[in-house]
């Protein structure tokens, strides 16, 4: 007995060594995939990717070490890239650099770490342009700035630093859209002028010759059509623009002094009406949608759709091309998207009894068989069974008595912890778990039946969807679904088919969290007992026998699911100020088309030159037919025609024509200047009755008496009519007399200057 003993000690040595000596080979083996994964498990994964390459090198055919490799370069991968790309959002182009740049001595094929360089490159480029707008914009040079950062934003429309900077252009710009097509130059001169009822042709002379601007008409124009304006201390530019509106005329930039002037009508503006191809790349939005909102808002002229390439190229006026990048800027943004970090936990609890005696549950006997010929006696007893003249033939008793004193404890807790990234307002599903088949039964009939079975497979699992819809305070709604089920039995079906019976838990919520909030889902919990009871027939039912005499089973099952969702913001929206929600569109009839801006003249601002001492005069040249002032801004070698009347205060001053057709009308006009609101006055109108008729309902003598004041129904100026009835051409004269001015404030009479008299020709 002791040599089987010994012989049995010494196999199991000769065992365990043969076992330690093949565990030796294999770490002397792979010991540089064991240092894998100890720097691995160190955090130090590119050292650890090293080693793991070296133990492919030495193993290629372990398959183990390949899925490791797989696996852990595909996560160092991943964690630079993310790494390089936070850097570059956060502004830190050298660090970011750097991380694609090491991405690339690694994989140096990589399109991800190519493609964030030349993004780096470009915002480099980007912000050196930006500080040359910022430059720009400190000495107040509005225009340049905003040329500059528009064309950062035409290349990458999200650029932080020129979102911020436009923001502060549009701020300081009285017009919230600009082309280029502003005028320049001498079109920025402040000049004073007013027309009445005067020619156009008139009126552009005056204004060439006092601010040396060239203007070109087009026949068509109808250079006799009278206007009439009043207008004080505003641009030219303004002041044309708005002369060219009101008369349906437009005009075309020859060079920064020079115009041409045509009718603002469908067919002149085919002829001279600049137009500008330009092709749009729609990255994120439908380029149908895209082109449906440019007709329909800028209703564009002609626009060819490349739906391959997701662009579009438009032919229209600088205006509409302006105005539909700027539409594409706010419109053409990358839907938002969410990380979903999501934690699921299963925890199962099985709690197990067996306890208790089990006893004999029946007893089974077999007739009595005699020996040879001899007949078995008629009874016997149990110590002659087994004997070889009389027992038994059987005597068994099923179940014999044991007693059970098991308990079983079993945990389980599974642990899953995917991250899906998923963009806004789609759908996300995750699902952990099997597929589980389910077989059906075709019987084809005939003379031997064919019975075919056809899988179908069931999800069994945890399946988790979720929709999220980020708002624009970074917030995320959620609509969750979360379903469990698991695999209760194999349920029995006719012809002997079965059919998997699932047990399901469903949950299903929607939750708004903020960016970064975590929630928790749980009380998905399935709690199970089942208890059986076995023993003798009667002693069941008996208190105290039962608990002593019976076998007891008692199954406890206990399992919950928990829930924890995290989103985090990768991309929303961005906020847009009130400037870039609302600008200047235009016209119904010319999309993008700039506004015309008059600035608030100043009461009692205005002055009349009287006739013949206007800037023509000033000149040499005949007088002239109409008043104009161009106070602000004159020629240096023209002077002033209105220092004396701006010397003397309060002045009378008279306004006619210089030369009247036979039988024509004309008006004059009379002002009272640089009077006080409560200065009231009197002046004597003296004409030739014999020569001139007045229209009006007055006294038609030669000589009537005008009253100005701002208490008087004829205000500060009044004008009259005339109509030239004179038999033979020659001239005439109209003249002020007699003036008298009271102060209605304090009594004290004014003194008034007179203008001289106006002589007219009759031709």
């Amino acid at each position: 007995m002791r040599s089987w003993k010994i012989i049995v000690l010494i196999m199991v040595f000769l065992v365990q060594a043969g076992c330690a000596i093949d565990n030796k080979t294999f770490l002397l083996r792979n010991i540089a995939f064991s240092e894998a994964q100890k720097l691995v498990s160190e955090g130090k994964l590119e050292s650890g990717l090293l080693k793991l390459e070296q133990a492919a090198r030495e193993e290629p055919e372990n398959k183990e070490i390949r899925a490791m490799l797989l696996r852990l370069r595909d996560e160092i991968l991943s964690k630079l890239l993310y790494d390089a790309d936070a850097q570059f959002n956060a502004g830190n182009l050298d660090l970011a650099e750097q991380g694609y740049q090491r991405v690339l001595e690694m994989y140096p094929f990589n399109e991800r770490a190519k493609d964030g360089v030349t993004a780096v490159n470009i915002e480099r480029r980007h912000i050196v342009s930006i500080e040359a707008a910022r430059i720009l914009l400190d000495k107040d040079d509005i225009i340049g700035a905003e040329t500059i950062v528009r064309a950062v934003l035409q290349e990458n429309s999200q650029q932080p630093h020129a979102r911020q900077l436009i923001t502060q252009i549009n701020s300081k710009l009285s017009r919230p859209e600009v082309t280029n097509l502003a005028l320049e130059s001498a079109f920025k001169k402040a000049i004073s002028m007013e027309f009445k009822d005067t020619d156009l042709k008139s009126i552009f002379e005056i204004m060439s010759r006092t601010a040396g601007i060239n203007f070109v008409f087009d026949k068509d124009i109808r250079q006799d059509s009278k206007i009439s304006i009043f207008v004080r201390n505003n641009t030219i530019e303004d002041i044309l623009k708005l002369i060219l509106t009101t008369n349906q005329l437009t005009y075309k930039v020859l060079n920064n002094n020079s115009l041409l002037i045509y009718p603002n009508t469908p067919a002149k503006l085919k002829d001279y009406q600049e137009l500008v191809v330009r092709s749009f790349q729609v990255a994120h939005t439908d380029v149908k949608q895209m082109v449906a909102m440019v007709r329909g808002i800028v209703k564009a002229k002609d626009i060819y759709v490349n739906e391959q390439l997701n662009l579009f190229i438009m032919r229209d006026t600088l205006e509409a091309i302006r105005l539909t990048e700027r539409l594409i800027s706010l419109n053409d943004l990358a839907e938002p998207e969410v990380m979903l970090d999501v934690a699921i936990l299963e925890i199962a609890r099985g709690n197990d009894f067996l306890l208790g005696p089990n006893m004999p549950q029946s007893v089974t006997f077999s007739g009595l068989t005699g020996v040879g010929a001899a007949a078995p006696p008629a009874t016997a007893i149990l110590n002659q069974i087994g004997s070889n003249g009389l027992g038994l033939k059987s005597f068994t008793i099923t179940n014999q008595a044991r007693i059970d004193f098991m308990h079983n404890l079993t945990t389980g807790d599974i642990l899953a912890n995917p991250r899906i990234r998923v963009t806004n307002r789609e759908k996300a599903k995750i699902h952990i778990g099997e597929k589980r088949p389910f077989f059906t039964a075709n019987v084809q009939p005939g003379v031997t039946a064919v019975v075919t079975s056809t899988p179908t497979f069931i999800d069994l699992g945890v399946k988790l969807d979720v929709e999220p819809r980020i708002g624009l305070h970074d917030d995320v709604t959620m609509k969750t679904t979360l379903e469990v089920s698991n695999f209760v039995r194999d349920v029995p079906g006719p012809s002997g088919a079965t059919a998997p019976l699932v047990g399901t838990r469903n949950a299903e919520t929607i939750l708004t969290l903020k960016d970064g909030e975590t929630q928790v889902l749980a009380g998905l919990i399935d709690n199970r007992e089942l208890r059986t009871m076995t023993g003798l027939a009667g002693i069941l039912n008996i208190p105290g026998l039962d608990r002593l005499l019976t076998n007891q089973k008692v199954n406890r099952t206990k399992s919950e699911i928990v829930l924890l969702i995290t989103p985090k913001i990768i991309r929303n929206l961005p906020k847009l100020s009130n400037l870039e929600r609302e600008y200047h569109f235009g016209t119904a009839s010319e999309a993008g088309k700039l506004p015309v801006a008059i600035k608030r003249t100043e009461p009692q601002s205005l002055a009349i030159a009287p006739a013949g001492s206007g800037p023509g005069a000033a000149r040499g040249m005949p007088p002239n037919p109409f008043a104009v002032a161009a106070v602000d801004e004159l020629p240096p070698e023209m002077p002033n025609p209105f220092a004396s009347i701006a010397a003397s205060s309060p002045t009378f001053t008279l306004q006619a024509p210089t030369n009247v057709g036979m039988d024509k009308e004309f008006s004059v006009n009379i002002r009272l200047v640089g009077a006080k609101v409560t200065v009231s006055s009197e002046v004597q109108l003296n004409y030739e009755a014999s020569a001139l008729e007045a229209l009006d309902e007055g006294d038609k003598s030669g000589s009537r008496t005008i009253r100005l004041g701002k208490d008087q129904p004829a205000g500060m100026a009044t004008q009259i009519r005339f109509k030239v009835i004179a038999a033979n051409p020659g001239t005439t004269e109209i003249n002020l007399q007699n003036a008298v001015a009271e102060d209605k404030e304090n009594g004290e009479s004014v003194e008034v200057t007179l203008p001289p008299p106006v002589t007219i020709n009759l031709k």
